[in-house]
């Protein structure tokens, strides 16, 4: 955990951040617009914040955020910064835990996880914000931040574009009375012999992704009965429902709750049991141990690429890693990790094919 890297224009503010959270090492563009803007309105007072991230929002004068986060790492470094964050998703009723609703809202979209991502964030912000209530929308031009606001409009009633640098921006709305946009459906679809559920927004919602694909086939002789498995980084939970369905004992975990919410109904879904945790990294495993890990670990945080994620799902199963125990780890051919994985013990390659490579190593 560290002070993030932030544009000169906040200087004089200070947020922290670590691997995981968006816009690491620095804080996200969007953001930093978004925080820019509404010190330049005065924004004063509660403020929601949907995706607060690392708390910047909280640094303004005169704020009061009410912080919320799906992000584990962000939730940790909210912490740490001494904000009561709250963990949900687009969706999740808040109420319960602010009965009056703020009369300014924020949100920075996340388009690159996608449309229905996307939608459903802006259909919790309307919901989440009182009739004549302000939103401020943040926002990637090239990731479809037009449209989106565009589609907000719609819903509030009024808005427009007021700051851009670059490629971001950022619309402010005023909602009029009216009903609420409903969220997107899950995606859903059968694989590997499971039944997966992907919410807006899971990496792989709508099919299995290829490097997935090419993992589970190669591990398909696997022995995996009454072993306590480990899905690391496990997105709609397809690789520990597979070893579910194996008759393996299976933990999942993500930084994302959505995510975790997705894991866990695949396994409802599929008819299996297992545990799904939201957890950075390893941290809410307590002191489990297991016989096997499994793990496709991301190495893109929003719009960059950040190894140091990759690295800390290593570490992890390097600690987590029992004797005589197997991690197996698939990733781009060109990413650097046998060195990492070598600290377990001597790495195999599995099977190298279609720019994909699945890494195995077992502790002596």
């Amino acid at each position: 955990m560290r002070p993030a890297r932030l544009p000169e224009k906040l200087d004089r503010l200070t947020v922290l951040t670590k691997p995981g959270v968006r816009g690491f090492p620095d804080v996200d563009a969007a953001q930093a617009l978004l925080a820019q803007t509404m010190r330049r309105d005065r924004v004063r007072g509660d403020v929601l914040d949907l995706s607060a991230m690392g708390g910047l929002i909280g640094a303004l004068d005169s704020v009061k955020l009410r912080a919320v986060e799906g992000s584990a790492a962000a939730l940790k470094v909210l912490h740490a910064a001494g904000l009561d964050a709250h963990p949900a998703i687009p969706g999740d009723p808040l109420t319960g835990r602010w009965p009056e609703r703020a009369r300014t809202v924020c949100v920075v979209l996340a388009g690159d996880r996608g449309n229905a991502y996307a939608e459903a964030q802006v259909a919790w912000a309307h919901a989440c914000t009182p009739p004549g209530g302000t939103l401020y929308i943040a926002g990637d031009r090239d990731k479809g931040f037009d449209r989106y606001v565009r589609a907000a409009g719609k819903a509030f009633g009024s808005g427009e574009t007021i700051a851009r640098d670059g490629g971001m921006r950022v619309a402010k709305l005023v909602r009029r009375p009216g009903p609420t946009p409903p969220q997107p459906d899950p995606e859903t679809f059968e694989a590997f012999g499971v039944s997966v559920v992907g919410l807006p927004g899971v990496f792989s919602a709508a099919k299995p992704d290829k490097a997935t694909t090419l993992m589970l086939g190669a591990l398909d002789s696997l022995n995996l009965d009454s072993l306590d498995v480990l899905d690391l980084g496990c997105g709609t939970g397809i690789i520990g429902a597979w070893a579910a369905r194996r008759g393996a004992n299976v933990t999942l975990v993500d930084g994302d709750l959505q995510s975790v919410r997705s894991a866990q109904a695949t396994l409802a879904a599929s008819g299996l049991t297992g545990e799904a945790i939201h957890s950075d990294v390893d941290a809410a495993l307590g002191d489990r141990t297991f016989d096997v890990i499994l793990t496709n670990p991301p190495f893109h945080v929003g719009r960059g690429v950040v190894l140091d994620v990759a690295r800390e799902f290593i570490a992890a199963a390097a600690r987590r890693l029992r004797p005589g125990g197997t991690v197996h780890l698939v990733a781009n051919e060109p990413l650097p990790y046998e060195a990492d994985l070598g600290v377990i013990g001597p790495v195999r390659e599995t099977l190298r094919e279609g720019g994909f490579k699945v890494l195995s190593v077992t502790r002596a």
